[in-house]
């Protein structure tokens, strides 16, 4: 089960820290996401059926755009993290 970590204003939005999620790609973890929590949190992160282009997501530390984007591989011991780049994600902004 791959570990998620939100950081800065989209760990508010969600509420949590970390949690455990079981996914085999990162869109399928995306997906499972977009399922599991609120309302709030999913205006924040998504726009549509697209994430919003100011969040990062990275596995074990690598911005999933320097690896396979949506389709990059997850094993059970992956960290995904979520966090805000630009305006968003300063805090008072």
């Amino acid at each position: 089960m791959a570990e998620v970590r939100f950081l800065g204003a989209i760990r508010k939005a969600a509420g949590m820290a970390t949690f455990g999620i079981d996914a085999a790609t990162v869109e399928e973890f995306l997906e499972k996401l977009r399922g599991l929590m609120g309302p709030a949190f999913q205006e924040y992160v998504f726009q549509g059926e697209e994430i919003q282009q100011d969040v990062e997501v990275a596995v074990n530390g690598r911005s999933i755009s320097f690896l396979d984007g949506p389709k990059s591989a997850l094993s059970p011991f992956d960290q995904v993290t979520l966090s805000i780049n630009g305006l968003r994600g300063f805090p008072g902004a």
